[in-house]
């Protein structure tokens, strides 16, 4: 393929020998795969690039058949990149039922005798780690076998951070039991290794199997079995993170033990129990906690981590990791707004140093202590000092680029915020598909939110999009759909009654009606349970009732609410963002 040099497309700016997109003079991250495509249209100088060109230039004579998916995301990833709205395109044209093409572009050939540009790092390797399956007859080991592969991606993620990228557990988790072969899944997620696992009870014994497969050859580099289950489960960490580390490089396997070595506890049940409760957390954190809180969602998954993550610490007082999930089990429930800020972060807080006093490298506990500098402290360096840390350690690690995001956007650094949003959607592409729209409401841009995720073709599931949904509706003052995006969500986490409930007073009454009820349902809740002041400030906000709106932030000021530290980018405040008494809360909070 014959590349041009550079390619100028009036504010951006395409440089080939770099590998480099650059608009206004800052360079934009892309992907591998889009910014393939985006060099092969360049190349073509405006002429038209089919989906069959595509195909051939990207994945060759061997491509398999479900090329459509990708080629539509690389180009969505392009646009978005371009920054230019698809309906209106400025530079990449569809041309339907064809292909595309590559407008306006100036194309710069190298000067004879200049410099070569640095040779660009490799990329590093993709891994994905599948869902354990569970082979037995008891039902009781499932979601033992899911956290087992969750583990098992962050001890591989360890490895060598700058090297190895693993693909998060939960987009992992999409592919359970999705009949589809190790081919088709590696080609889908575009990952070069693939582990995967299984466990078997014989009798009265349990063996767990794992095998490691390069993925352009199907060859397996690693099979491997082990009995019984709680050593096994220890044991197969080590002896895959090693065999991967031998594939890439000799010299990691020594270092990739001594990791793993402080990472595990001493009693392999502690390390079950962890999982276990690694499982629950898991499920019930990646809500939006101000929709969670305002809607009383239940808190019997975090119940339940916090029986397990204490079973864990109770079989061993030496396990770190048993510490940090202490630490978000106090923080997340502050948050989501079960208990008062100074029950709850003061001791995550001493969780979290408890864990780094016994593990200092150990990334989980970095990211753990930033939370609290960040939703309780409000000390914006200190948190971004722990979040760093944790990626240094762990740069696959994408629950911390998603938070590290949300403190980016606090501060006002958007690309920075909307690049980590990005990393973590590579490391996690189809779980928590939320987080990028997470990042797209705190920048304010609701319409974009809108349009992407309701467009042709598009679908989305996750509860937490619905949740995000409803926000930009309501801001953009599209109230039936917002009404309809809240009732989606609430149905999707099994709250049918309180949905039931709201489709009843919208239809009697309309919006400003189920704003009122919102307020009614919260004072009431209020004189029998802990609820948030921040949550009634919001409603005030969007019943645009300033007075009773500020009190109650005073009243969260006072006690150190949580989502005080997002105000800045919270939806509910927008229109009062130039009031004199609305900047002298935000002066308090630190911004």
């Amino acid at each position: 393929m014959n590349t041009p040099g550079s390619a100028d497309m009036e504010d951006v700016e395409l440089d080939t020998r770099r590998y480099e997109l650059r608009r206004r003079g800052k360079p934009v991250k892309l992907e591998r795969l889009p910014m393939e495509l985006l060099i092969l249209m360049a190349s073509r100088n405006g002429q038209l690039v089919t989906r069959a060109d595509i195909v051939r230039a990207l994945w060759g004579a061997n491509a398999y058949r479900e090329t459509d998916t990708s080629i539509n995301t690389a180009i969505r990833k392009i646009r978005i990149a371009l920054d230019e709205d698809p309906d209106v395109p400025r530079y990449l044209i569809t041309v339907k039922g064809k292909g595309y093409r590559l407008e306006g572009i100036r194309t710069v050939a190298g000067e004879p005798g200049a410099q070569a540009a640095p040779a660009t790092p490799a990329a590093p390797i993709r891994v994905l780690v599948l869902p354990f399956e569970n082979n037995s007859d008891d039902i009781g080991l499932d979601s033992f076998c899911a956290a087992l592969a969750d583990e098992t991606s962050a001890n591989v993620g360890m490895l060598d951070p700058q090297r190895i990228l693993v693909i998060a557990r939960t987009t992992a988790a999409r592919y359970q039991r999705a009949n589809k072969s190790i081919a088709q899944i590696a080609h889908e997620l575009d990952v070069d290794y693939v582990l995967e696992g299984s466990l078997m009870r014989e009798g009265g014994r349990v063996r767990i199997l794992a095998q490691l497969i390069r993925s352009f050859d199907q060859v397996q580099l690693l099979s491997c079995a082990h009995e019984p289950m709680a050593n096994g489960a220890l044991d197969i960490q080590r002896e895959v993170g090693a065999a991967l580390a031998r594939e890439v490089s000799p010299a990691l396997a020594e270092r990739q033990e001594h990791r793993l070595s402080r990472r595990l506890p001493i009693d392999p049940a502690a390390h079950d129990a962890y999982l276990r409760g690694r499982y629950y957390w898991t499920r019930r954190v990646h809500f939006d906690a101000g929709f969670a809180a305002h809607h009383a969602l239940n808190d019997e998954d975090f119940i339940r981590a916090h029986s397990y993550f204490e079973t864990a610490l109770d079989l061993d007082p030496t396990y770190a990791l048993g510490y940090v999930g202490m630490s978000n089990i106090y923080g997340s429930t502050a948050t989501h707004g079960f208990y008062a800020p100074s029950l709850g972060y003061p001791k995550a807080r001493e969780a979290a140093l408890r864990a780094l006093e016994l593990d200092p490298s150990l990334p989980e506990a970095h990211q753990a202590l930033a939370g609290v500098h960040y939703f309780y402290d409000w000390d914006w360096r200190r948190a971004e000092e722990e979040f760093l840390a944790a990626l240094r350690l762990n740069p696959s690690h994408a629950e911390t680029s998603r938070l590290y995001a949300r403190l980016l956007l606090v501060l006002g650094r958007e690309a920075e915020g909307r690049a980590q949003f990005d990393l973590a959607e590579r490391v996690d592409p189809l779980g928590f598909e939320g987080s990028r729209v997470f990042g797209l409401v705190q920048s304010g841009r609701y319409d974009e939110v809108i349009r992407e995720y309701l467009s042709a073709g598009r679908g989305p599931s996750s509860p937490l999009i619905y949740q995000l949904l409803a926000t930009a509706f309501e801001v953009e003052e599209h109230f039936e759909e917002a009404i309809d995006a809240t009732i989606d969500a609430l149905t999707r986490c099994n709250e049918f009654a309180r949905a039931e409930a709201i489709r009843t007073v919208w239809c009697s009454g309309g919006y400003k009606k189920v704003l009122e009820w919102y307020l009614q349902d919260l004072l009431a809740r209020r004189r029998h349970r802990y609820t948030s002041p921040f949550l009634l400030a919001e409603i005030y906000a969007r019943l645009e009732r300033p007075d009773e709106m500020f009190h109650w932030l005073e009243v969260a000021l006072a006690e150190r609410s949580p989502g005080l530290c997002e105000l800045r980018t919270n939806a509910w405040f927008r229109r009062f963002r130039s009031m004199g008494r609305f900047r002298n809360v935000e002066r308090r909070i630190g911004h």
